[in-house]
């Protein structure tokens, strides 16, 4: 967690907060039937893409929100991306309890293995080059 000691106008306190929710979207359990989390599948893979995509419009708005406090986007989105590919997630809380480590592992690898699913090339059957060819070749 990212923390100073120099005052923060209202503002940036609320930039601060809109990054560091994103950041807690990525740990919350996702909503099923019944659950009472109101955090959905769509949501947290929002959440993954505003603080990791190299481009685009979900870079532009995190970019354009961490210039507000000084904060530059690009580093913040390379250390979130280390963090997915195996780096330390720093616990949620300086002295976190037991508890709350396990709690923490569990979530990680739920983000690490929904971050491959979202980034890790499909494995498709490769596909004839074309289809008269493969025609041709059975007479």
């Amino acid at each position: 967690m990212i923390t100073t000691d120099a005052p923060q106008t209202p503002e940036a306190t609320l930039v601060t907060a809109i990054i560091m929710q994103a950041y807690r979207d990525l740990f919350i359990s996702i909503r099923s039937d019944g659950s009472s989390s109101f955090t959905t599948q769509a949501d947290q893979d929002a959440a993954m893409s505003f603080l990791t995509d190299r481009s685009g419009t979900l870079a532009r708005h995190r970019n354009g929100l961490c210039s507000l406090i000084g904060w530059d986007g690009d580093v913040l989105a390379a250390r979130i991306r280390n963090m997915m590919d195996g780096a330390e997630f720093p616990p949620p809380v300086p002295d976190p309890s037991p508890a709350t480590i396990a709690r923490h592992a569990d979530a990680v690898e739920r983000i690490r293995a929904r971050w491959q699913d979202l980034n890790l090339p499909r494995h498709n059957p490769k596909r004839p080059a074309s289809s008269v060819g493969n025609l041709l070749a059975a007479e």
